[in-house]
This record gives structure tokens, C-alpha cells and sequence, in this order.
């Protein structure tokens, strides 16, 4: 792959960080969801996979609170279609959509959570990492990040219970702290009925 279509991939992935994208129940749920699986398969229980697992679980946590504390939420209206009155007046017909945008708050999450990864696999799973597979690796996470279905066919690169756990921790955690402070989000991620008016919700 060119120099070229790699610089351009990474500030398309850049890029997209600042832009608000829909949050969609699918979206948001099925990397945890895939992740923690491969989890459960890969985790074999031990005193000290338990205490590696406890300190996984409270960095992911403390991450998805930072993202999701400083990711804005806003809910567009958008007309999609419209109806003709008694007086053939066209009346618009709106369509609510909740957005999110992660910022650079998001952005240093990421960074730390990759970190993370590079500092378990020399220290727990004692991988060398070179500059070029340390290269390979970040644009790998970063196509993952932009193309959802890209982690599932690259599954075979992680091996081990640590990755999954990290992986799916940060993604969980940043779903549900997204989805407990703003009942927008909650209504959409959880596919909850809400019947009360949420277009004044302004979520900075």
C-alpha cells in the first residue's frame, strides 16, 4: 500500500473524529459485543490472568468515562418527506437522529488505549515490537476503527484473551457511559420508546 493512500486513510480517520456521525444501536454494540466474545473463548482463569483482568477492566472503564464526558450529543431534525393539509399546504415531516461527535478527547483515548495494548504485549504476552510492526499495527487499529467489519476479518491477528478483553472493555464502556449521560442516546442504543419531548436535549 502507498505512502500516499496510507497518509490519506489517516487523516480521513483524523478527520472523522471531529464530524458528527449517527449513533446507530448496530454501530455502537456489535464490536463489544464481538470482542467480549472472543474473550470468553480465549480467557482461561488464573490468579494472575484474574488480577491482569481487574487492572484491564478499570483502565477500559476509566477510558470509556473520558470519551463519552466529553463527546458532544445533538439530535438533528431533518425533513424527509412532507404531507399536503386540507389547503394544500406542504407540511414536512421530520426525522430525529442522534449524533455524536468524539473530538480530540476521543482521539487521546484511542492513542491511550493503543498504548495500552503495545505496553501489554511487550509486558504480559513478551511480543518485540519493532518500529514497523508498531506502524502496522496502529494503521491496523485505525481501519478497524473506520471500517467495523475490517476487525472481524482480521481477527486472526489477536491471539490473545488481553487484546479481546481490552478491546471490547473500552468499546462497553464507552457505549454505556454515552448511553447513561444522555437519554437520547439511551433511547437509541437500547431501543427504548420515549415519550417524552427530547429535541431541547442539548449535550455539550
Amino acid at each position: 500500500m502507498s505512502a500516499l493512500l496510507i497518509g490519506l486513510i489517516i487523516y480521513h480517520f483524523l478527520h472523522e473524529q471531529f464530524e458528527f456521525s449517527k449513533i446507530t444501536r448496530l454501530g455502537y454494540w456489535i464490536i463489544p459485543i464481538f470482542t467480549l466474545y472472543q474473550f470468553g473463548r480465549t480467557f482461561t482463569w488464573s490468579p494472575i490472568n484474574g488480577l491482569v483482568l481487574l487492572i484491564i477492566i478499570g483502565f477500559a472503564t476509566w477510558i470509556g468515562h473520558y470519551q463519552a464526558r466529553h463527546t458532544k450529543i445533538r439530535l438533528e431534525e431533518t425533513a424527509t418527506t412532507f404531507f399536503r393539509d386540507s389547503e394544500q399546504h406542504e407540511i414536512p415531516i421530520y426525522r430525529k437522529v442522534i449524533t455524536a461527535q468524539g473530538g480530540r478527547p476521543y482521539l487521546l483515548g484511542w492513542l491511550m488505549t493503543l498504548g495500552a495494548q503495545f505496553i501489554i504485549e511487550i509486558t504480559y504476552l513478551h511480543e518485540h515490537l519493532s518500529w514497523t510492526k508498531i506502524n502496522q499495527e496502529f494503521f491496523q487499529e485505525v481501519l478497524a476503527d473506520l471500517i467495523t467489519f475490517y476487525r472481524f476479518s482480521a481477527s486472526g491477528r489477536h491471539t490473545s484473551w488481553t487484546l479481546w478483553a481490552l478491546t471490547g472493555g473500552t468499546s462497553l464502556a464507552y457505549t454505556l457511559w454515552l448511553a447513561h449521560r444522555s437519554p437520547a442516546a439511551k433511547q437509541t442504543l437500547f431501543g427504548e420508546t420515549m415519550h417524552h419531548h427530547i429535541s431541547s436535549e442539548h449535550v455539550d
